[in-house]
């Protein structure tokens, strides 16, 4: 294994156990600890799923040893973005299945499996458990459809009421009150069954909660006070929008207004249909509200569909697209039906009422499928689980810049009239099947090997790069300067100058994500000794003399005596060979050079006295590895020795 890669691994164990960032919808799976097919030489104590989103613990969990029994160690727990499923200590030698499943923040439901093997020399194991399914279900389509059905209901009797009745006295007003009252029911059992399997925790559930309440008010207000419950009612028409995908991360705020209008444009015609069957009112006035309803509902539906399709063919290619178009199909449906039957107006409104039924059904599982704009194709879509090939190499001459972009490491490497985005996946290599931009011009580039988009544009001095097709959007700004002369005779004389350091101390912050890190100090010394010791509650450490090891998992935590064999020279820089590099800005005292490390898939951006040739500040970008170091001393004193007790 590369020396390099062995000085950061005992602190990417610790990854996962980051606090959440903000929400998003569908939460994505950026990775296992162990990866499915993984042969470790010990059993772990927790299989580690991480996703890109804030999860709760779904059902069906499980862990089995294969061709036997449960291994499953207590109950599974979640750390903000991580799933934990503890597993029954010293596991012996054997292969491991495990089944995990999770709530996303948006309600959904998803699931899938791992394996993996104890002792060395075994063979890739592969699963013997089956995910949950993740489909459209009939208790959860039950539930949404009494929600929506009574949100509908509801709010349409009021809006029917207060726009074309203007009174709600008498025999009428009773009539009224059993209908509101019986939809606020429906909303309020079906908000209640959604909030209490998802819990109040995520975006979903608190939204299900308060319909839940609202409901609750209403169906109370409908028996002592039916004037306030109908104004109350309207409030349910923002329940939908807050619980759905009106406020996925990287869509316009504008999205939520307009989905709040799409449902009370659906409610003003139900409840003209409702109305007509309950308490007929003026039909000038029913045939406007329910006429705009359906003008208004059309209009939002297609400003709602364009922010959740990216392309017109989504519309047959993708399940989301299909449900939308079975929904619009049962719409003309009913309007086209009912229009059969003009002279008979309760007999049309209740017809149109039989197709709307079916119409929220369509509803209930559309809001349940991940929305076009999530969609990428079964052959194309990206993996976070597995390795994939290696992108190609950096052009000669390109100027190369690297940054994280939520779980993705993004490169952009610009030449005079192509730019070049490399996209690296978190399993390691470069992650294909994703839809890339550049910006500002606003160029789709196309696929140039793996995890490799290219496209014919004149860099400007600020370019985005725009990822799509992996979780939430995400975006990576670089600044290119005016003028970048080669750093490649530069960076030799930094190498020859650090390797002869006596000693060398610097902070070092290592992520997954921009906010899975942990920070920790390190030392180094001629000719082969490292010390670090990881800040915060973990407090892991591990020393290395020459060709012996001391490792501890905590500050109390025992001493493990090991071999180090090959031994590790140090000081040495974390890179291997330097390609591309090129001087980004000199500020004072200060250099910063830019440069890429093919073999390591890394690409590095470095800060240093340029009379001194010593180091400031390190920031290596690779798979999974977002490490800055930041220099703090460059004593030449013995300060790395063995521990002092086993302790």
């Amino acid at each position: 294994m590369n020396p390099k890669v062995k000085r950061v691994l005992p602190a990417v164990a610790f990854l996962a156990l980051a606090l959440p960032a903000a929400a998003s919808a569908h939460a994505n799976l950026v990775l296992t600890e162990p990866a499915s097919g993984a042969v470790v030489a010990r059993a772990p104590a927790v299989v580690r799923v991480v996703f890109d989103d804030v999860v709760r613990v779904g059902p069906g969990i499980e862990a089995v040893r294969n061709g036997g029994g449960s291994v499953l160690g207590g109950a599974p727990t979640t750390q903000g973005k991580t799933l934990v499923v503890p597993l029954r200590p010293h596991l012996p030698d054997g292969n491991y299945s495990v089944r995990w499943s999770i709530i996303s923040d948006d309600g959904h439901l998803e699931s899938g499996v791992l394996a993996f093997g104890v002792g060395v020399g075994r063979a890739p194991p592969t699963a013997v458990l089956t995910a949950e399914s993740t489909g459209p279900g009939l208790g959860i389509t039950s539930a949404r459809w009494l929600f929506l059905a009574g949100v509908l209901a509801a709010v349409g009797i009021a809006l029917y009421t207060l726009l074309v009745l203007r009174g709600v006295e008498g025999d009428a007003g009773r009539r009224l009150a059993i209908v509101l009252g019986v939809a606020a029911v429906l909303a309020a059992i079906g908000a209640g069954i959604e909030a209490h399997r998802v819990g109040l925790e995520t975006r979903y559930g608190a939204a299900m909660g308060a319909g839940f309440a609202v409901a609750g008010l209403v169906a109370l207000g409908a028996i002592v006070a039916l004037r306030p419950a109908l104004v109350l009612a309207l409030g349910l028409a923002a329940v939908p929008a807050f619980s759905g995908h009106a406020l996925d991360p990287g869509l316009p705020l504008v999205n939520l207004p307009v989905d709040i209008a799409h449902v009370l444009a659906a409610s003003a015609w139900v409840g003209v249909l409702f109305g007509l069957v309950v308490v007929p009112g003026d039909r000038r006035r029913a045939g406007l509200l329910a006429g705009g309803g359906v003008i208004l509902l059309g209009l939002t539906g297609a400003v709602r569909a364009g922010f959740e399709l990216t392309s017109v063919s989504q519309l047959w290619d993708t399940s989301y697209g299909q449900a939308i178009l079975v929904k619009t199909g049962i719409a003309l449906a009913a309007l086209g039906l009912g229009s059969l039957l003009r002279t008979r107006i309760r007999r049309r409104a209740a017809l149109e009422l039989v197709f709307v039924a079916g119409l929220v059904v369509a509803v209930a599982v559309l809001v349940q499928l991940r929305p076009g704009r999530n969609y990428v194709p079964v052959s194309a879509r990206p993996s976070a689980l597995e390795p994939t090939p290696d992108p190609p190499a950096p052009p000669p001459g390109a100027i190369v810049l690297a940054r994280e972009a939520g779980p993705l490491a993004v490169a952009l490497e610009a030449e005079p009239h192509l730019l070049t985005a490399i996209v690296l996946s978190p399993a390691g290599g470069g992650m294909s099947g994703l839809r890339v931009r550049f910006l500002p011009s606003g160029v789709t580039a196309t696929p140039c090997g793996s995890g490799c988009y290219r496209a014919a544009v004149t860099p400007g001095r600020q370019i985005r790069v725009e990822v799509d097709g992996f979780g939430s959007p995400e975006t990576a700004s670089f600044a290119l300067p005016r003028h970048a002369p080669s750093a490649a005779a530069i960076v030799r004389r930094f190498e020859q100058a650090y390797r002869s350091l006596r000693g060398v101390t610097f902070e070092e912050r290592l992520a997954s994500s921009p906010t899975n890190a942990i920070v920790s100090r390190w030392r180094l010394e001629l000719p082969d000794r490292m010390e670090y010791v990881i800040t915060g509650n973990q407090a892991a450490a591990g020393i290395v003399i020459g060709g012996r090891r001391w490792d501890r998992s905590s500050a109390r935590g025992r001493w493990q005596p090991s071999t180090q064999d090959p031994k590790l020279p140090e000081p040495s820089p974390l890179w291997e060979r330097v390609t591309n590099a090129h001087v980004l800005s000199v500020r004072g005292r200060w250099e910063t050079v830019s440069f890429a490390d093919p073999t390591l898939g890394a690409f590095f951006f470095l800060t240093f006295d340029r009379h001194t040739l010593l180091p400031r500040i390190v920031r290596m970008t690779a798979s999974a590895h977002f490490m800055s170091d930041r220099y703090a001393g460059f004593s030449s004193g013995r300060e790395i020795r063995p521990p002092r007790s086993p302790r």
